[in-house]
Parts: structure tokens; C-alpha cells; sequence
């Protein structure tokens, strides 16, 4: 039978005794191998140092770094202004744009729901039915420039 060293030898006892145990058991194998692992990347990385060739870098030689024209001049790196004056943040319509884009709607007479600024369902729906008016396709969002042909009318 189990020693437990208790007097009472009930069934919920003797689980609980033995739940308790198994939890030991694997508490002290992750222990096990937790150090095992620790040792064994102690042993392996200084030896992968070792055992390579090929001249260690830290850090990546670039050409951002060297001087380009003379012995101690930097050639500015190039800028894409499309790029950069088209970024996805720059098309975002802000809360007293879409206001306005609703008040445009509304007074068009497509329902954008309630004037409040915020570019939800109702104010896309509309746009929609607004853009398929006067021939255009749909779009996924409200931004500057789906909202184009609004300041037109």
C-alpha cells in the first residue's frame, strides 16, 4: 500500500497525495532538463566560435557608412517624394474631414447617417451609392481620394 505517513488513508487523500507527487516528479524533470539544455549552449556556442572559419562580424559592412566622395564627406541618401507625399497616414481623412464629407453627402441626398465624424458603414454605403451615381466604382474606405469627386459637385 502507499506510505503516506497520515492516519487517514480515504481515496481523496490518497489522490490528492499522489497528484501532488506526479507534480514533483515532472517539476524536478523540466528542472533536469532545463539544465541540461543550459549547459549544453554553454558548451555549444563557444565552440561554434571556434570551429568557424569564416571571419566573424558583428556588424554588416555598408556602404552608408564609407565615405563616398572624399575622405571624410557622406553623400545624402535618396528620397522618393511620391513616395513619401503619397504614404497610406498622409490619404487618412480626419474626424472634422468626415464631417464634412457627411454634411456633402447628406446634402446630395444620400443618407450618411449621423454627422459625428467617423467614417463607419452607413458613411462608406453612402459614398458608394454617390460614387455609382455618377459611374465610378466602389471603394473599401473613406479617404482623400475617394472623396475626390465630392468637392467637384
Amino acid at each position: 500500500m502507499l506510505e503516506t505517513g497520515l492516519t487517514d488513508l480515504s481515496f481523496r487523500v490518497l489522490l490528492r497525495e499522489c497528484s501532488r507527487r506526479r507534480d514533483d516528479a515532472l517539476d524536478e524533470l523540466r528542472e533536469r532538463i532545463a539544465g541540461f539544455l543550459a549547459i549544453g549552449l554553454v558548451v555549444a556556442v563557444p565552440l561554434y566560435w571556434v570551429v568557424s572559419v569564416s571571419q566573424i562580424s558583428l556588424v554588416e559592412v555598408s556602404e552608408a557608412a564609407e565615405p563616398s566622395i572624399g575622405p571624410a564627406t557622406f553623400e545624402p541618401l535618396p528620397v522618393n517624394t511620391g513616395a513619401t507625399l503619397n504614404r497610406p497616414e498622409a490619404d487618412k481623412l480626419g474626424a472634422a474631414d468626415v464631417r464634412a464629407v457627411q454634411a456633402r453627402l447628406k446634402s446630395l441626398g444620400f443618407s450618411p447617417g449621423p454627422i459625428d465624424g467617423i467614417a463607419g458603414k452607413r458613411t462608406l454605403s453612402a459614398l458608394n451609392r454617390y460614387r455609382q451615381s455618377i459611374h465610378l466604382l466602389p471603394v473599401q474606405t473613406v479617404s482623400r481620394t475617394t472623396v475626390s469627386d465630392l468637392r467637384g459637385q
